[in-house]
């Protein structure tokens, strides 16, 4: 392993591995590297082109930008599927539409698919095995009541996955199976025909780019001369975060000519459950290949790198600015009242980030409430409630459009409402999409502290053919559920405001850092080799330049004290009632 700062260049004709730890300038070296590339390679001509890959388009909107308009046409910068599509799936699906039953001519893009009632009733009224379970209609079962919600949560978790012969398959999660798992086994048989249903109608969701680009490039190897043709240098960054799929598709383009460069962490790999493998970049070997690591940390101050030492055992980050700023603070107590008394000591003109596990806590602290009472597991419930999916998507896409708008998040707010009125003409759909927006904002008031019903009462009007309510489960959540509640448990798309889920701040850096752990299990006994949870919290950590503050409403005399001797973490306990003078 060759020890390198952010600012040297390497070998460009050869295959390299750079690990970088938490603000280690991983970004800038790379940008440094392509420009060094675009400068110096013999063997980029005007129709050829530098790939490089990043895990989110926040990703690649900081590499373009820092690039500069002067090489960026000498350069593609973009997502793994986003790339994938544009070069595989787009000119070459038709190769293998016959087989798999895609109609090629109503694809356009990919996204994410939830599974449908209609869809599933195909699926299983088809199924090739489903004589197999226990009564010749017993498929019928699954379609009602806590069955279907078991079902439906199962489907949504598919992943694909190389059996023991390197042989690509759709498997479903058996975590994931609930009250169904005796029968899952049966259901996973003919699982690529639950699949065809979709592409039938052109849908292809974000894995389904990497199966059908791994089949083709494997069966049709032209394709890969032709991508080698245009891309003579592939750099990959954040590929901790890569799932073993792409990282055959990468060894496979790395076979011939075209030279690879894979940049990442592993201690900064948090995206299991979209099937990343921290094995998968550790493991990553290419022949003549280089392995480097830039040790330095140019973000934070020297308390915080020497709480990351600590946290972390592989690497030992070097203090690049070594300025000494406030030591960490650690408060037990309540979040909010913890968010004040730092609003306090840092100043009330400063942005205080708060990083979060749970979009119910992040959510929370955008609206400064606290989430005492509140179910964070609110929406699972609601998806388990209502099992009219037609009624649950769209009271779901309403409230995440409403409360994406009060973001000022437009553009999502729109695009989820426009999928509400898909059977409209595009002037109709943009039309009634906008009205009913403005009209739900503007009575905002009238249902964000009332009972869901009422926000059904609101919208019925303009989706005259949703379901209405019996007595059971469905009617008693409407009723007893609170509208905030719920939008408190959403996910926000694209989330910049000063409080985020920590996967979501993944990537920046912010001047003051609150992290809303749900223990600290992770400064306790840290793990980062084998505990995602350990790896999670030490990225949280990491985001912060000078000020670290960490708060958790409880914590044990004894791993107070073993927190604030082993780290150097000053402890203040909120939850202590002040003495009178």
């Amino acid at each position: 392993m060759i020890t390198i700062s952010s600012s040297d260049h390497i070998h460009l004709e050869q295959h390299f591995k750079v690990i970088a730890g938490p603000g280690a300038g991983k970004t800038h070296w790379l940008v440094n590297h392509i420009k060094n590339t675009v400068k110096s390679s013999l063997r980029l001509e005007k129709s050829r082109k530098i790939a490089c890959i990043t895990y989110t388009n926040i990703g690649v909107e900081t590499i373009m930008k820092r690039l500069g308009t002067s090489i960026t046409n000498r350069v593609e910068v973009s997502t793994i599927h986003s790339f994938l599509y544009k070069h595989i799936i787009k000119p070459y699906l038709p190769y293998i539409a016959e087989e798999f039953d895609v109609n090629v001519l109503k694809v356009n893009g990919h996204d994410s698919f939830s599974p449908r009632y209609s869809i599933v009733k195909k699926w299983l009224e088809n199924h090739r095995r489903v004589n197999d379970l226990v009564h010749p209609n017993s498929y019928k079962q699954l379609l009602y009541d806590k069955k279907l919600d078991s079902l439906l949560v199962w489907l949504g978790n598919l992943q694909y996955k190389y059996d023991a012969e390197g042989n690509l398959k759709l498997v479903g999660n058996q975590e994931k199976a609930g009250s169904i798992s005796k029968v899952t086994e049966i259901l996973e048989d003919d699982l690529i025909s639950y699949k065809k249903i979709f592409w039938a109608t052109g849908k292809i969701d974000h894995d389904d780019v990497l199966f059908f680009s791994y089949i083709l490039i494997t069966r049709h190897p032209f394709i890969l001369k032709v991508l080698r043709a245009k891309f003579p240098y592939f750099f990959l960054d954040e590929v901790q975060d890569t799932n073993p799929i792409q990282t055959k598709i990468i060894k496979l383009i790395a076979e011939e000519e075209t030279i690879v460069g894979v940049i990442g962490d592993p201690a900064q790999s948090i995206y299991a459950f979209q099937g990343a493998n921290i094995e998968e970049f550790i493991n990553f070997r290419l022949e003549n290949m280089t392995e480097y690591q830039i040790l330095e940390n140019r973000r934070s101050s020297n308390q915080i790198i020497d709480l990351l030492n600590r946290v972390r055992k592989d690497i030992v980050q070097d203090k690049y600015k070594n300025v000494d700023k406030h030591v960490p603070i650690l408060f037990i107590g309540d979040t909010i009242d913890a968010y004040k008394k730092i609003k306090n000591l840092c100043g009330e003109d400063k942005v205080i980030h708060t990083l979060s596990r749970d979009n119910p806590t992040a959510n929370a602290l955008k609206s400064q409430v606290t989430l005492n009472g509140v179910d964070s597991k609110l929406l699972t419930k609601f998806k388990e409630a209502d099992s009219n999916p037609d009624r649950q998507k769209i009271i779901l896409n309403l409230i995440e459009s409403v409360e994406f708008a009060r973001l000022g998040d437009y553009k999502n707010a729109l695009e989820k409402m426009n999928s509400l009125f898909r059977d409209y003409s595009e002037k109709e759909q943009v039309n009634n999409s906008i009205k009913l927006l403005q009209e739900l904002l503007s009575k905002y008031s009238s249902f964000n502290e009332k009972p869901l019903m009422d926000f059904y009462s609101v919208v019925k009007p303009y989706f005259t053919s949703m379901a209405g309510f019996r007595n059971g489960a469905a009617r008693d959540f409407y009723n007893a559920s609170l509208y905030k509640h719920l939008a408190i448990c959403i996910s926000f798309k694209e989330d910049t405001s000063h409080h985020r889920t920590i996967h979501k701040a993944k990537g920046d850096e912010f001047e003051n850092v609150l992290l809303v752990p749900n223990s600290l299990d992770f400064l306790i006994n840290p793990n980062l080799e084998n505990d995602e949870e350990h790896r999670i919290y030490y990225v949280g950590l990491s985001r912060a330049i000078n000020r670290l503050f960490i708060v958790i409403p409880k914590a044990l005399k004894k791993h107070q004290k073993f927190i604030e001797e082993q780290y150097n973490i000053k402890v203040e306990d909120l939850t202590k009632v002040p003495q009178p003078i």
